[in-house]
């Protein structure tokens, strides 16, 4: 630096930025945190800043993967850094460096030992194991199992998730007693494979280098399709279009009826319809887990799983809070009924999210193989049932599926390229770098379409009226990180933060300080954090 200028520290004091690095590594590769030496102190009454003169080195330590391909790697990162004296300059450089491959290492140069030496020399002691401020406190395997615990055990009160269970909730009424603890265990089991199998996959795509993270799935179009055809044909179900086995309850035969087996899918439903929401103390514990070993990582999202079927198989175990419940009759039947409007309702929602991602255009095929699904169960229903023989039944029920199984096909017409969403306050990083060097405090909402607890807190506190005006009057500047569609930079966002899904919600103060607010969000939540910013 040019005498009398100086740039900043990880924690700069009154006023002013760290200087950052985003690095742009081959696949494998792993970049530590900047390593910072002994800031100087440096006194601009009435202002106290930390900081560097004449020359600052920041030490990162980079490892490659076990094998390399190749005979050489280019390293790459973007380095953006604030540069003050009586005024100050935003800086931004583009730096690479190609290093060889090779199976034995180079001997450092002496003028290299020197510089390393010295650049290590300033560092303080235990700079290389200290935790970012703004990353939640270390876990222990311990604790991550239970925030998973009791993340799972608060998804059975979320939106996603109330459907499936008040089917299920009826289904203890006609399931015989000397079988409803089997049926517990059955439920519990089909939940805990289901997590293990969606973890298992998440771990494997995230080793082959994909950034995925909770709820990747529902980035897919044909997912989004698939569920949503999934919960039309249910509600159809359940107002009895047509029947699925001879449950008094309808979708009982494929949800909460007598069969062993229905017991377990209904367990593997219950994850498929989890999977669009996050609950509180979910996000450490998932973000935890993807930095862990494998067997970590599975045990994990087991106790997520347990969580999730604690409260049905507690009931199945000791169902002494069914006896407040009437006995079956009609009741039932209109219960039935009226739950069908949850479903169609989930149906529409999942419209809404395709449409987000893959335009007008996608939303109508959908539409259509709605629409062929209908005709398929009406044919398949009240039509053959009024066949004059059985064979004319048959044979009227078999066009029925076959329309609906030809028309739920369509569903791979559903992928694509994405659509973009024009949105001017899109996050970036370089956007985020920028305000904060303008001195503006930043809040990057990190959402998507499918995540529900993200739409709630949409909703209820970042459109309200008092949130709104308060951003107003500091000047907050507001960015939407939108994984609706797969996107590696936010990915990559959200692992810094030492999360895996959304909602996260991040506070920046002018001076680059950052607060990670809750999942559940609330307007004094937010008013809170502006406050103690401010303050």
């Amino acid at each position: 630096m040019a005498p009398g200028w100086h740039t900043y520290s990880k924690d700069p004091g009154d006023s002013g930025l760290p200087t950052k690095i985003r690095w742009r590594l081959p696949d494998g590769f792993a970049a530590g945190e900047i390593q910072w030496p002994v800031p100087k102190r440096i006194e601009t009454p009435p202002l106290v800043n930390f900081g560097y003169e004449d020359t600052v080195s920041l030490l990162v330590q980079l490892t490659p993967p076990s094998s390399l391909a190749g005979e050489k790697a280019i390293l790459s990162a973007q380095v953006t850094w604030l540069e003050c004296k009586d005024v100050c300059v935003p800086g931004k450089a583009d730096v690479s460096l190609t290093v060889p491959v090779s199976s034995q290492p180079s001997p450092p140069t002496a003028e290299m030992a020197s510089f390393f030496a010295e650049a290590r020399a300033r560092l303080p002691a235990g700079s290389e194991t200290a935790p970012s401020a703004s990353r939640d406190p270390p876990l222990s395997l311990g604790f991550a199992l239970l925030l998973a615990f009791l993340g799972g055990l608060l998804l059975n009160l979320m939106p996603c998730v109330l459907p499936v269970l008040s089917i299920k909730f009826l289904g203890f009424l006609e399931t015989p007693r000397e079988t409803l603890r089997k049926h517990g265990l059955l439920y519990g089991a089909g939940v805990l494979l289901s997590f293990l199998v969606l973890a298992g996959l998440l771990i494997v795509l995230r080793a082959g280098g994909e950034k995925l993270g909770w709820g990747f799935q529902l980035q897919s179009p044909v997912f989004v399709g698939f569920l949503g055809a999934l919960f039309f044909a249910l509600g159809l179900n359940l107002l009895g279009v047509f029947e699925i086995g001879t449950s008094l309850v309808g979708l009982g035969g494929f949800l909460g009826g007598k069969s062993s087996r229905n017991a377990f899918l209904s367990g593997v439903l219950a994850v498929l319809v989890a999977t669009p929401c996050t609950a509180p103390f979910m996000g450490p514990a998932l973000g935890y887990a993807l930095t862990q070993s494998a067997l970590s990582s599975l045990i994990i999202f087991c106790s997520l799983g347990f969580g999730l079927a604690f409260p049905y198989v507690l009931l199945s175990f000791f169902p002494v809070g069914l006896r407040w419940i009437p006995k079956p009759g009609a009741w039932m039947l209109t219960l039935k009924q009226g739950m069908a409007f949850l479903f169609f309702g989930t149906s529409l929602w999942m419209v809404w999210v395709l449409g987000l991602q893959r335009g007008t255009e996608m939303v109508s095929v959908l539409l259509l193989i709605f629409l062929g699904i209908s005709v398929g169960a009406w044919l398949a229903g009240p039509v053959a049932e009024r066949a004059r023989s059985d064979v004319k039944r048959i044979r009227v029920r078999r066009v029925g599926v076959a329309v609906a199984v030809l028309s739920a096909l369509g569903l791979w017409a559903l992928g694509g390229p994405a659509t973009e969403r024009p949105d001017d306050h899109r996050y970036s990083q370089a956007k985020v770098d920028s305000l904060l060097a303008e001195g503006r405090p930043v809040f990057v909402d990190f959402t998507a379409a499918w995540c529900i607890t993200c739409q709630v807190n949409e909703r209820t506190t970042l459109s309200s009226s008092k949130v709104r005006e308060a951003f107003r009057k500091r000047n907050v500047a507001v960015l939407v990180a939108d994984w609706t569609n797969r996107d590696p930079d936010i990915t990559r966002a959200l692992e810094q933060f030492g999360r895996n899904g959304v909602p996260l919600y991040v506070l920046y103060s002018a001076r680059g300080e950052r607060v990670v607010l809750p999942a559940v969000l609330t307007p004094d939540i937010v008013l809170k954090a502006l406050d103690s910013l401010q303050e």
